[in-house]
């Protein structure tokens, strides 16, 4: 890392790049993390637990390729980036702990396979993929709650919400549903206020509708 800059900001910058590298390299409190998932690069930072181990900080290395909405996975438990510090020097997030996984279903694909006898097209339909993505579940929670669908407290049991990177899906939509802790939940309301082009958080919040029925088809 060049500390010459175009202007004496720049190297400044520069300068405070590399003391803070070394600082979390040597710290004694450095740990090794994954980043979405992918355990074939390693990535150091420094990180504290905010109250309790749900909630913990975490400081990377300058210029990590990092931002909100991505898995940040130490040891066994991964975390969803939710919020960001505006530090210019080393990226500071937020992490929440995911401990359940939310189902999403992608668009079925069309695949054209030729002509029949009436020189009608003829297509396959594909099933879209399925994928599970760690989420952050949050039950009965008043504020949340409330300020989403404006019902009274003691109506709160009967909803969740749940937190996962920024994601389209057709499954992802007012009235679909979706399973968790093998109850079905119907999407009432889908926040993206946590997202800025499309990088970030959605929040959703579902409205139980009952336990689940094996016989009906809820994205697993």
């Amino acid at each position: 890392m060049n500390i010459d800059g175009d202007n004496s900001r720049d190297a400044y910058h520069n300068k405070s790049k590399i003391i803070a590298k070394q600082q979390i390299l040597n710290s004694p409190n450095r740990y090794d993390v994954y980043l979405n998932l992918d355990k074939s690069v390693t990535h150091y930072c420094i990180t504290k637990d905010k109250d309790t181990y749900k909630k913990r900080k975490f400081i990377f290395i300058p210029d990590t390729k990092v931002d909100m909405g991505h898995y940040a996975t130490q040891g066994e438990l991964t975390y969803l980036l939710t919020g960001k510090d505006t530090n210019e020097i080393t990226p500071q997030f937020l992490g929440e702990l995911c401990s359940a996984e939310f189902p999403v279903k992608y668009a079925d694909e069309q695949k054209f396979l030729g002509y029949d006898k009436l020189d009608r097209p003829i297509y396959k339909t594909i099933p879209g993929e399925v994928t599970r993505l760690p989420c952050v579940p949050k039950m009965n929670d008043a504020s949340t709650a409330i300020a989403d669908v404006n019902e009274p407290v003691n109506l709160l049991a009967n909803q969740v919400m749940v937190v996962i990177p920024y994601t389209e899906a057709p499954s992802i939509g007012l009235n679909e549903q979706f399973d968790l802790y093998n109850e079905t939940y119907r999407i009432i309301r889908i926040d993206e206020s946590s997202s800025i082009n499309k990088i970030g958080v959605l929040r959703i919040t579902g409205e139980r509708e009952g336990r689940k029925n094996s016989s009906e088809e809820v994205y697993e």
